[in-house]
């Protein structure tokens, strides 16, 4: 432990106290809200004796009377003014943004769509732009931005579905679950993400327990990297609180050849807002001598319409050379909507336990934050208000 570091843990020590006070007090605030109404007072209370009115003037005065606070300051009125200025510009800049995709991706299934088409469905996307930022121990920025894009064309095939995603992703500080198997850049447990996909996804199945598709695209470089998947996804409940996911996603890149990934996933919920999740999975490819695997424990709790934390922790690790945890990590997630419907930001603070050359697992710290903005449209849709994603 240096003495440089010293700060960096004892905030970070700190942020974790104050989300688990604020997970509590959630909890508590649900709890209160669930229990038993305290039951009315009857309505007649015998008296015994009537009240006796009792004039202003015979009320003593034990001092001057407190003058009522004043309102808010001419200045302080302009700045209110200003400030619900500028958050309604940004709302309207937001909403002509997202009118704009709408009216691009409708030229575009027209274009290219059969015109007689009978599919009731309407284009439509999903657009999710994360920008964030990580200190890591040390005094170390990292920066990462990513965009999840996909778009329904139902002229063009009421199968398909066209998927873009880019993103610009530092060396990971701990390992986490794959994101999108097969997806190249997403699939490795371990991989170092630099990329720009674009994918056209084709259903073969959607029902609510099985979903299947077919997927192929291109990863944008130099050279030019293609890649073609299959994933299915099976799903079962087991009672009404319990619920398990199978999925299976088979794929093949012109760079690094054949793979596969296994996942399983356990969801229980506990109460109304909270739910414990297991989730595990594991990849193997040409490239790797051996199975990367990760498994993950959390606890999400809904705090608000708005906000919510998660509670987790993980290890992940390989099989071969030799079957080692590579890492440890556990963390604290905080989400929440502000400002606008479709404005989002996360705090997640994180300690974990990477495995170095010598075998031995040193501690370290990081603390990320984030910002998400969402853009969603369907053609179908009338004037909506504003702020309304």
């Amino acid at each position: 432990m240096t003495g440089r570091s010293e700060p960096f843990r004892r905030a970070l020590t700190l942020l974790l106290a104050v989300y688990f006070v604020v997970w509590m007090g959630g909890a508590g605030s649900a709890a209160a809200q669930e229990g038993p109404s305290v039951p009315a007072p009857p309505e007649s209370t015998p008296q015994e004796e009537p009240p006796v009115p009792v004039s202003p003037e015979s009320i003593p005065q034990e001092g001057p009377p407190v003058p009522a606070s004043p309102g808010p300051t001419p200045s302080e009125k302009l700045v209110e003014e200003k400030a619900s200025g500028v958050v309604m510009v940004v709302d309207e800049s937001h909403a002509r943004l997202e009118r704009g995709i709408l009216d691009r991706v409708i030229r575009f299934d027209n274009f290219f769509g059969n015109v007689k088409t009978e599919d009731t469905r309407y284009p439509d996307y999903l657009i999710r732009w994360v920008n964030s930022l990580r200190l890591e121990e040390g005094g170390h920025f990292k920066y990462r931005t990513s965009v999840r894009a996909n778009f329904v064309l139902p002229k063009i095939s009421k199968r398909l579905r066209l998927v873009i995603s880019g993103e610009n992703e530092p060396e990971p500080f701990s390992a986490k679950l794959p994101e999108d198997p097969g997806n190249p850049g997403f699939d490795r447990t371990l991989a170092k993400t630099r990329l720009a996909n674009t994918e056209l996804r084709y259903s073969v199945i959607q029902k609510p327990s099985i979903d299947m598709f077919l997927g192929t695209g291109v990863r944008v470089k130099y050279p030019l990297e293609t890649f073609v998947r299959s994933r299915f996804q099976f799903s079962h409940r087991i009672g009404d609180v319990t619920l398990v996911r199978f999925a299976e996603t088979v794929f093949w890149k012109n760079t690094d050849g054949f793979g596969e990934t296994s996942e399983i996933e356990l969801s229980r919920q506990l109460s109304r807002k909270t739910l414990l999740r297991w989730a595990s999975a594991g990849t193997i490819t040409e490239e790797s001598p051996g199975m990367e695997w990760g498994t993950e424990l959390s606890l999400l709790r809904e705090l608000s319409p708005r906000s919510a934390i998660t509670l987790g922790g993980g290890l992940s690790g390989h099989t071969r050379p030799a079957t080692n945890v590579d890492t440890y990590r556990i963390f604290t997630r905080y989400r929440r909507n502000f400002l606008m419907t479709w404005l989002f930001f996360e705090l997640e603070p994180e300690i974990s336990w990477p495995r170095d050359p010598a075998g031995a697992y040193p501690t370290a710290y990081a603390f990320t934050f984030r910002i998400e903005v969402v853009f969603q449209g369907t053609s179908a849709m009338t004037k909506k208000p504003p702020g309304s994603p």
